[in-house]
């Protein structure tokens, strides 16, 4: 039938009932009187638990979640607790909540009012990628006429969801990037040099639509506005190259750079596609990882969101040779590789530079690298204290490095992007969108 738990205040009630009830029985003449206040709490405490143990069967609780989470965002879980029971109760919610989100405490207390259904909503933050297991749910009730005791409610829910890179964030640039107010939301209009030249299909008229591209035979036949639609005569492959050698664990806002990058190449993968390009994918550290074709069908996306779910840290050193080796064995076509790494001194830019110029001979190559936020901080700091100059020198000359990496790579012709984390896909979608305008391929 369930377990029963006893509230603090039962056992400091009872323990002065019994005092109570020593006491008196030293003084007979209040024996009694010590008798009837025990029969009668005695007389409260089986109400109170046959109450609750007829009202056990007529609690039900739900809690909801996404099919999927999404990672690096803030997600609500839903709960809710219904109470088809005569009287009103007071309830308490516990979650066996996995693992990974390190969360112990209660959900909630809250009244369950008869015949009522009563919410709540608790907000997690997904920081590691992979399958989270959600236990039993646990409501515990006490009467609101005593709440002497606790009776549990405990309901088998358990389930397993998967953490995947963010279609948070995937949905939310593609609505910022194919909006009309894309310049608002960070996403710069840069003007497309020529047309679109080849014939795609005709489609109904929306709003902002050239009207110059009205199909007017089509219009009279089917009695509504139609236009032609068009395409570049040429789609382009957009290649991610995603590094996952071990300056790709450095932590930002509790995920890895790592992670950072995973979100990241799943938004540009399906900004590509939504502008009819090839998305494909490549991992590396000290040795290949994953490879997907540059390929535009419609299951392009969920293999590449697959495979990125898929990618773990190495604690090795990356080989820029033995990806520029595989980039020049498996992709022939000229196309736009965007690499995700991190460079965090000059020796180690200056040995796979020959390799990045290698790349770039055979293709559009942009490089991503990371500003170190917490250096940043560092630099800015006011100095009180000897120490703190040391500190502040230290991250400015670090600072310096990376703008210095910065100014190399396009001295040598080489596209790149120095960005804070936060500001990553945004980043990288805008210069995507420039090389597209500007048909640099």
């Amino acid at each position: 039938m369930g377990k029963v738990f006893f509230k603090s205040r039962f056992y400091f009630i009872l323990s002065g009932i019994i005092a109570l009830f020593l006491f008196s029985y030293a003084f007979s003449q209040l024996f009694l009187v010590s008798q009837l206040v025990l029969t009668g709490f005695a007389i409260v405490v089986v109400v109170d638990f046959i109450m609750l143990y007829n009202a056990k069967p007529k609690i039900e609780a739900k809690r909801e979640l996404g099919e999927k989470l999404s990672l690096g965002d803030d997600q609500s879980i839903h709960y809710e607790i219904i109470n088809q029971s005569a009287f009103e109760l007071n309830g308490h919610l516990v979650d066996e909540l996995p693992k990974q989100l390190q969360y112990r405490d209660s959900i909630a207390q809250f009244d369950l009012p008869k015949d009522r259904e009563t919410e709540h909503n608790l907000t997690i933050r997904p920081t590691v990628r992979g399958v989270y297991y959600f236990g039993n749910l646990y409501v515990y009730i006490s009467s609101s006429l005593f709440s002497l005791i606790e009776v549990a409610c405990v309901f088998d829910l358990g389930e397993e969801i998967k953490v995947v890179p963010s279609v948070i964030q995937m949905k939310k640039y593609e609505m910022k990037v194919f909006s009309k107010t894309a310049s608002a939301s960070g996403v710069r209009k840069i003007r497309q040099l020529g047309e679109n030249d080849e014939f795609e299909q005709i489609r109904a008229y929306a709003e902002g639509d050239n009207i110059k591209a009205i199909n007017w035979k089509a219009t009279s036949r089917l009695n509504k506005i139609m236009i032609n639609q068009f395409q570049n005569s040429k789609s382009q492959n957009v290649y991610c190259l995603v590094d996952k050698g071990r300056s790709m664990k450095m932590p930002f806002d509790e995920l890895t750079l790592l992670d950072h990058s995973i979100n990241s190449a799943l938004v540009i993968s399906n900004i590509v596609l939504r502008k009819y390009d090839r998305a494909g994918l490549i991992t590396f550290s000290n040795k290949m990882g994953a490879m997907i074709k540059a390929e535009s069908r419609g299951s392009q996306l969920e293999r590449i969101m697959d495979q990125l779910y898929k990618q773990k840290t190495a604690y090795h050193e990356s080989s820029f040779e033995l990806l520029n080796i595989a980039v020049r064995k498996k992709i022939s076509r000229r196309s736009i590789l965007i690499l995700f790494t991190n460079f965090e001194n000059q020796q180690d830019f200056q040995r796979n530079l020959p390799y990045l110029k290698a790349l770039n001979k055979r293709h559009l190559l942009l490089v991503v690298f990371f500003i170190n936020t917490a250096l940043e901080e560092t630099s800015e700091m006011p100095c009180k204290t000897e120490e703190d100059i040391y500190l502040q020198t230290f991250a400015r000359r670090i600072m310096l490095e990376k703008e210095l990496i910065k100014i190399e790579l396009g001295s040598n012709g080489i596209q790149s992007i120095l960005t804070k984390p936060n500001e990553l896909s945004i980043n990288v979608i805008n210069r995507y969108l420039e090389f597209k305008a500007k048909r640099m391929l």
